[in-house]
């Protein structure tokens, strides 16, 4: 079973009091093969788009899903409520005795979960 959501936010920004849209693009792609939910994240997971990504993780927390492989290769960057969504559901997860990798994270998501020590609670794969 594959589920695919496309979320496009726009950000506004002021500049000399003009206002400037940025789009800013996050694709979530879940999928479930036997017990094991793989989740691929393209873009920005910020403020903006975090419910999109809670919305998915509650589809596996609902899931037979024992095992989340988080594939952030091409996630550029992660906010700290991206970051709060998933050790909410680290906590959650884990109680129910599920698992969590990330299979692939960029370089700019590996540093930032070594320096949040995240890679302390379960395994975080470069490249």
């Amino acid at each position: 079973m594959q589920n695919k959501l496309d979320k496009q936010s726009i950000k506004y920004n002021y500049v000399k009091g003009k206002k400037i849209i940025e789009e800013i693009d996050m694709t979530i792609d879940l999928t479930f093969d036997g017990n094991i939910a793989a989740m691929k994240i393209d873009g920005i997971l910020n403020s903006e788009n975090a419910h999109i990504l809670q919305e998915k993780l509650t589809e596996v927390m609902q899931s037979n899903a024992s095992m989340l492989e988080l594939d952030l290769l091409d996630c550029r960057n992660i906010s700290s409520t991206g970051i709060g969504k998933i050790l909410l559901f680290y906590k959650d997860f884990i109680s129910k005795g599920g698992e969590i990798e990330v299979v692939r994270s960029s370089n700019s998501v590996y540093d930032l979960f070594s320096m949040l020590k995240l890679n302390q609670l379960f395994t975080v794969n470069l490249g």
